[in-house]
């Protein structure tokens, strides 16, 4: 007898290996940082955080699109910080993360371009 797979049995496996894929993700972007944050340099309770929101499916995970850093610099701190402060963060990124930067911003303007071609 052969079973049926329900639709929330699918959506369920679907998040499951979609869930897989953020940890590789994360694993990748912390190893190519030296497992360090890269605004201080600690080491501790590391955080993957995404440049473009992870909603935007064709970069959810693309390398260029994560940074490693630690909890201060990723949501708490008051001067450069990934959710507290972007503009900031990303001027930060724009100078001491030149290339990666470039390569996104090049990404995201062809994501835009084929977009607005599509309609």
């Amino acid at each position: 007898m052969i079973k049926k797979i329900t639709k929330a049995k699918l959506k369920k496996l679907e998040k499951r290996e979609i869930n897989k894929k953020f940890k590789e993700w994360a694993k990748s972007v912390k190893e190519r940082d030296e497992n360090k944050c890269i605004i201080c340099g600690k080491i501790e309770r590391l955080n993957a955080h995404h440049i473009i929101p992870r909603e935007i499916k064709e970069f959810r995970f693309d390398i260029d699109n994560g940074v490693t850093l630690c909890p201060k610099d990723h949501k708490w701190r008051l001067l450069i910080s990934a959710h507290r402060n972007p503009f900031t963060f990303y001027i930060w990124l724009e100078k001491y993360r030149t290339e990666q930067f470039k390569r996104l911003c090049n990404k995201l303007l062809d994501y835009y371009i084929k977009l607005k071609e599509s309609k």
